[in-house]
């Protein structure tokens, strides 16, 4: 008997609507995937009570947002910082999935993160219609963590991608549990193998490892390494793996850019389809971290390292800004929030959504109610 017979949540009919998400697996391994899911959606409805039709739609629902959010449908928001020395960041919002920190110098790019591997050709013009000339001379790629939606470009790049040795593990290893708490490895397992398929994500092709060592410390922050280009100097610090191990953070002292990664963001820059699509993972595996208590801990903890740094900033006529892993750049305000200093700019190749992806949308809506939207 097949698997496909024995499968007792995916119908034919729902096979044939999420095969076209993967059609870069081979007939076995799409079986092996298929399988996997259907697992999936008898444990999330055995052992926590979970609707299946619901269950069914999430997992179809990541590849038509994305897929439906690409091409001539793409659209990004954009922050465009100067920096010294001519030098200028772009944060670049993509509809799905993290930021992109770009670093425009007279050297070249240097990238903090990359985006989903889906969105490259969209990405690649837009930057042509920004008049960024494209990807052709990055020279750094600075990886925070092994998300596909952080990493999912990065074998497209023409550089070697700089990355936390950890996260080379998990990428090798193909499951971000490495050091979970969570009794459901195996969900984390598949959820983590059909985003890394839906997404297009591209493996790195040459890793530069960093650094374990610790230098010394900004709070309970050990800095691990350095790294340097056009006259950038960014300390690198390792995180405590809340949201997931390897994760580092980048600090550059003379610009005051501090790169969270997905430790700390300023929901209040994130659009509502953004939050939607971005809780799916909490649906599924349920949390985006590895271990939410030892997240919420280490947030307090970058917040109060922040705050330590902006102070110091201010004594030099400086402000730090927060180079947050989704939504925009952010700076402390009076009462010590977060708020945007810079202005956000939309960027859209047909100037709005499509109406399919409006309806969609609002399909899709509904479940806010249901999913945690803190990213905790």
């Amino acid at each position: 008997m097949t698997e496909e017979k024995i499968r007792k949540y995916l119908t034919p009919r729902f096979e044939k609507r999420i095969r076209r998400y993967f059609l870069s697996l081979t007939e076995d391994g799409r079986e092996r995937c298929f399988s996997d899911i259907d697992h999936t959606i008898e444990t999330l409805s055995k052992e926590m009570g979970k609707d299946v039709k619901e269950t069914r739609w999430i997992i179809e629902s990541i590849g038509l947002y994305l897929t439906s959010n690409a091409g001539k449908n793409f659209y990004a928001d954009y922050q465009k910082i100067p920096l010294a020395g001519g030098a200028v960041l772009w944060t670049l919002q993509a509809p799905g999935g993290g930021s992109i920190h770009l670093v425009q110098t007279n050297e070249g790019k240097l990238l903090v993160d990359c985006g989903y591997g889906i969105n490259y050709e969209d990405w690649c013009r837009t930057l042509e219609d920004l008049g960024l000339s494209g990807f052709s001379d990055v020279k750094h790629l600075l990886c925070t963590h092994g998300d596909a939606d952080h990493i999912g470009m990065a074998g497209n790049l023409p550089c070697a991608s700089y990355m936390h040795p950890v996260t080379k593990q998990l990428l090798d290893d193909g499951s971000p549990g490495f050091a979970a708490v969570n009794d459901y490895p195996e969900l984390v397992r598949t959820y983590t193998f059909s985003i890394n398929t839906i997404s297009h994500l591209a493996m790195p092709k040459q890793i530069i490892p960093a650094k374990t060592e610790p230098l010394r410390y900004r709070g309970i922050f050990p800095v691990i390494d350095e790294v340097s280009f056009a006259g950038l100097h960014f300390e690198v610090w390792e995180s405590k793996g809340g949201h997931l191990a390897g994760q580092l953070f980048f600090y550059e002292e003379n610009e005051g850019l501090l790169f969270t990664s997905d430790c700390l963001i300023n929901p209040a820059t994130i659009t509502k389809p953004r939050r939607v699509f971005g809780a799916i993972p909490n649906y599924l595996i349920t949390s985006a971290n590895i271990n939410s208590k030892l997240a919420v801990e280490e947030r307090k903890a970058l917040v109060s390292a922040a705050k330590e740094l902006d102070t110091e900033l201010k004594q030099q006529g400086k402000r730090l800004r927060l180079c947050c892993g989704h939504g925009a750049v952010s700076v402390f305000d009076e009462t010590g929030n977060m708020a945007v200093a810079d202005p956000v700019m939309h960027y859209a190749r047909c100037g709005a959504f499509s109406e399919m992806v409006h309806q969609k949308l609002m399909q899709l809506s509904w479940l806010v109610r249901k999913m945690t939207l803190s990213f905790v």
